[in-house]
This record gives C-alpha cells, sequence and structure tokens, in this order.
C-alpha cells in the first residue's frame, strides 16, 4: 500500500479479510489516508503522474476515467482500444481522438510512458531488484524492460541502480 501511494496510485485500497485484526487495523488507516490524499486531489511531489484533467464535458470525464485506469492498472497488460472502448462507454474512434487531443499523445504510449516513469522512480527510490520492478511495471520479460527503458532515457536501469548506490 505504501508503494502504491509513493508511486502516485491513490485509488489502490488494501481488502480487509477479517482474518488479522491488527493488519485489518493498520489496512483501514492506510485506506484513509490514500483516501484524504485522493479527495484532496494530492499531486505526488516526484511527478510520476499527470495531472487530474479539468473540464466536466463528456469527453475529459471519459478521458480522465481511462487515464486513472491506465495509471492505476500499470502492472496488468494493456486492453485494446476496443475493449478500453466497451468498458468506458463509448466507440475506439471516440476514446483514440480525443485522448490523443486532451494528454499529446497515444493510449499505448501514455501506458508506456507511465510503466518507464514508475521504474524510473522504483529503480531511485527503492532497492528492489531490477528484474521484480520490470514485472511490478507491467513487463513480462526484461530484456523487453531494458531496451524500453533505455530507449526512453538513453541509460540503462542499471546504470541508474549503479548511479543511486554511488551517492
Amino acid at each position: 500500500m505504501l508503494l502504491e501511494m509513493a508511486t502516485g496510485n491513490l485509488a489502490f485500497r488494501i481488502k480487509l479479510d477479517g482474518e488479522d485484526h491488527q493488519f485489518d487495523e493498520v489496512a483501514q488507516l492506510l485506506n484513509e489516508v490514500a483516501e484524504k490524499m485522493q479527495m484532496a486531489n494530492y499531486l505526488n511531489p516526484n511527478n510520476f503522474t499527470h495531472p487530474i484533467l479539468t473540464g466536466n464535458d463528456a469527453a475529459t470525464v471519459i478521458i480522465q476515467k481511462v487515464q486513472d485506469y491506465i495509471l492505476n492498472n500499470l502492472e496488468e497488460p494493456l486492453p485494446t482500444t476496443k475493449e478500453l472502448s466497451k468498458m468506458f462507454g463509448t466507440n475506439e474512434f471516440f476514446l483514440k481522438d480525443h485522448f490523443r487531443k486532451t494528454l499529446k499523445t497515444s493510449i499505448y504510449q501514455f501506458y508506456n510512458d507511465e510503466r518507464l516513469k514508475k521504474a524510473h522512480f522504483l529503480i531511485e527510490k527503492t532497492t528492489i531488484p531490477l528484474k521484480e520492478i520490470s514485472f511490478l511495471c507491467g513487463f513480462n520479460d526484461y530484456t523487453n524492460f531494458f531496451k524500453a527503458f533505455r530507449k526512453k532515457y538513453k541509460y540503462a536501469p542499471s546504470d541508474l541502480s549503479r548511479n543511486k548506490n554511488d551517492n
């Protein structure tokens, strides 16, 4: 939960199972903190996620919901645009067109950039092994993660990890 909050995923909640009272108590507190941060439109100081869109027209509301869905499910494979459009009650053309107009990028590029930002953040701020970070960020193969990371940032994930350890 703390990792989710630290990376800006304020919509994540811990499910209470009732088997461990102490765990449920801590989980409830963390859920309440996340709820309050979300209600206050908390913006992550690490600028990990995009700011909340303003406007209440139908297109903006749909794009915000799709953006939130993607940000809250970075570790999962991205549904097709056809599946996304069904999930959010619109058509494929509308979704692709308005997403690009609103966020100045394609749905897939947004998803991929956000996964790589999350990975960059985790490498910088945690001691989680690189392979595990790649899986936490939705990459099924470390080689694909490595190539995508190097293409975006112009250096290898191991270089960032090594530089962090040098400081």
